[in-house]
């Protein structure tokens, strides 16, 4: 295995290193099966409906699906599934905001971390709705100053705010408080009256809600964005709270994305990793033996979108890797509508043609 190479925003380094030739040459080699698997990790809703994917046009997707051995994995987002495959426990909440955060380049030793998200929320009769950024745009120079308002304001309670990305803000506390969180995903859209932090502290953390929404309605970057017609940034929705927890990779070769979780548990296990390569086949030129995990997140602005740019970079491809065995196990992870679920296929597994998977949405 190749030297361990930090893992932070901005520090991309290849998981193998492996000389040209060398990677041709074991390309090249098709007599044996590959001693080189993937774990695939979709962070987009996938239809495990045949009948949903035959209208998308997916073949190599659904070859996938029906040919793989299926392992139902129950309601869980893929976050969770990507931390339980690292051995990371579950604390009040699952610990995303301390890894995400050693993710962006951040120290994350220390403290208590909440991810803390700009949001909207919006008066709808008798509830506030709330907007998350896919609702938004939110330059860096205006979410800095709205960070650094809150700093001033919640620093004698202990808690201090960054912002790596204008859309991605996080806060450390200075001691592990008792609350448990509601994920961001879950409430965007709904009224945030029964998702608010609940625990013996609650109260606690209900006045600092209340606080700082009237602290971000007063302040004059969202005075500007209501003079524009723009959404005023009037909260933050804190989760995915807990401390820096111990991970587990020793499976694993090596990590590939640009993901600020998947990269955070690659350095917490010490496990190198690289920025997602542009395809399959950049990925199988570049990857040597042992297990590897890619978190594909393809920029698109529909997961339609997303499906179809991976069934052409990813799928088919990867296909047919197994098929002249330069991989011998593929397996993917995905959810649809809060299932997920866990593929595994070999090259053994192609030729299981009367082989139908009974599949969690079917």
């Amino acid at each position: 295995m190749a030297a361990v190479v930090g893992c932070g925003h901005g520090r991309a380094s290849v998981p193998h290193s492996t000389h040209a030739g060398e990677r041709m040459r074991e390309s090249a080699t098709l007599a044996a099966p590959a001693m080189r698997s993937l774990q695939l990790f979709l962070p987009y809703p996938l239809p495990f409906a045949a009948r949903e994917r035959e209208a998308l046009a997916l073949p190599a997707l659904s070859k996938i699906l029906a040919r793989g051995r299926v392992t139902g994995l129950g309601v869980k987002p893929w976050e969770v599934v990507l931390l339980e495959s690292f051995g990371v426990a579950r604390q009040r909440d699952w610990p995303l905001a301390p890894l995400s955060w050693l993710g962006e380049g951040g120290e994350a030793a220390e403290g208590y971390w909440l991810h803390a998200d700009p949001v909207h929320l919006r008066a709808e009769r008798d509830a506030l709705l709330l907007l998350d950024a896919r609702h938004f745009a939110l330059e860096a120079e205006p979410a800095r100053a709205l960070v650094d308002a809150l700093n001033a304001h919640f620093a004698p309670d202990g808690l201090r705010f960054f912002v790596p990305d204008p859309t991605r803000w996080y806060v450390r506390v200075d001691r592990v408080p008792d609350i448990a969180t509601w994920p961001l995903r879950e409430a965007a859209g709904r009224s945030i009256d029964a998702l608010l932090p609940y625990g013996s502290e609650a109260l606690v953390w209900h006045r600092r809600v209340n606080e700082l929404q009237m602290l971000l309605h007063a302040h004059a970057v969202n005075q500007v964005r209501e003079s524009a017609g723009q959404p005023a940034v009037n909260s933050v929705w804190f989760w995915g709270g807990g401390v820096l927890p111990a991970a587990a990779g020793s499976r694993f070769s090596g990590v590939w994305a640009d993901h600020p979780l998947a990269r955070g548990l690659a350095q917490a296990a010490r496990l190198p990793c690289a920025a997602v390569p542009a395809s399959a086949d950049h990925w199988l030129a570049q990857s040597a033996p042992g297990e590897d995990v890619i978190l594909l997140a393809l920029p698109a602005a529909q997961p339609r979108e997303a499906l179809l740019a991976a069934e052409q970079l990813w799928f088919a491809p990867l296909l047919r890797a197994l098929k002249r065995r330069q991989l011998s196990a593929l397996t993917l992870v995905a959810e649809d509508g809060g299932t997920a679920a866990r593929f595994e296929l070999g090259a053994a597994d192609l030729w299981k043609f009367w082989r139908r998977a009974p599949l969690p949405a079917e």
